[in-house]
């Protein structure tokens, strides 16, 4: 259910979308292959107005996307926040929603 006041919400992977409940989003976590049209649809229903998911829901969601695509709520947007540089993407936009690096220190990758 949406925050007091908020009507934006985040779809995507848990470990990708979780760190911008910090900055005031509302989280909707959904597996890649699992239910993201019918969560997208859902949240829709309940009046969010912008509702980001993270690029790797885009084919499931094209759907969606063109057929909100002439009205102006709600309105859909893919976030780039998968693949390799995805997490430093991530990053800058958490500190920048949040005005700090509220995901702490960046894991060096590991040698094998």
């Amino acid at each position: 259910m949406a925050s007091e006041g908020s009507r934006i919400a985040i779809v995507g992977q848990a470990e990708v979308i979780l760190p911008l409940r910090a900055a005031g989003l509302d989280v909707f976590p959904v597996e890649p292959a699992g239910d993201a049209r019918q969560m997208v649809e859902r949240l829709i229903s309940q009046g969010y107005q912008l509702i980001y998911f993270t690029d790797d829901l885009s084919a499931a969601l094209q759907p969606l996307v063109e057929r909100y695509r002439s009205f102006a709520l709600p309105c859909l947007v893919a976030l780039p926040f998968t693949g390799e540089a995805g997490e430093d993407r991530l990053r800058a936009a958490v500190r920048r929603a949040a005005g700090a690096d509220i995901l702490g220190a960046k894991m060096p990758e590991e040698k094998q």
